[in-house]
């Protein structure tokens, strides 16, 4: 929780010095907000060993969910920004090691809900007309939440499993995407988000599950509205 908090204060300061600094002068520079949501797909994450769970080795897997978020930024001129992006990466997880679905088991469920908090630099091709390619880079935390009942062996209270954790892990991200000038504030677009995690170590009832680290691919529909 202190890495999210220093991060978060980090990007609201730097914001605030570049809004300052441009306020004196006549340029392109300017506020923005962004929102955007769309398909995410988690790769399967290797579980390490030492765990309390039922299947000690083999993958994590998902199912295909959803990312949505929303960032604040500044425009540096007209080709760089800086942003300060929060958002939602929830996925079903479909097994647990062992190679056998959790549907299989009564009432057997697991999710894995991470909470992306980033500042990113961007750049927009200084391109003339409606279309804005661009690329972005970001580093920051990922609070990550790993919520699942009746899995055998997550908990010592057989037939009513339950295991609920969360971890805090530093995280990068590349974004691609391609905006489209509405109007004069509003943008639509298309983005492309990659974000890695480090190792995950999650911990209840003395149970613990250790795994790789996340990584997840998004395709987002953005909606962009310049102040």
């Amino acid at each position: 929780m202190k890495t999210l908090h220093k991060l978060t204060l980090t990007g609201v300061a730097v914001l605030a010095a570049v809004s300052s600094q441009a306020q004196s002068t006549n340029s392109t520079t300017g506020f923005f907000a962004t929102v955007d949501g769309g398909a995410a797909w988690e790769q399967d994450t290797h579980i390490r060993g030492n765990t309390g769970f039922q299947f000690g080795t083999g993958n994590v897997k998902f199912d295909t969910g959803f990312r949505a978020g929303a960032t604040f930024g500044y425009n540096l001129s007209d080709a760089f920004a800086i942003t300060l992006e929060a958002g939602v990466i929830q996925n079903d997880i479909t097994e647990v090691g062992g190679g056998q679905r959790l549907s299989s088991f009564p009432g057997g469920r697991a999710t894995l809900d991470q909470i992306p908090v980033l500042i990113n630099g961007v750049y927009t091709l200084p391109l003339k007309g409606a279309f804005k390619p661009y690329v972005g880079l970001g580093v920051g935390t990922v609070i990550g939440v790993f919520d699942s009942a009746h899995i055998p062996g997550s908990s010592a209270n057989i037939g009513n499993e339950k295991f609920n954790s969360t971890d805090y892990t530093v995280a990068g991200q590349v974004e691609v995407g391609c905006k489209y000038e509405l109007t004069k504030n509003i943008d639509l677009g298309l983005a492309y988000k990659f974000v890695a995690t480090t190792d995950h170590d999650w911990s209840d009832n003395n149970i613990h599950l250790k795994t790789d680290g996340s990584m997840t691919h998004a395709l987002e529909a953005t909606f962009n509205w310049r102040f």
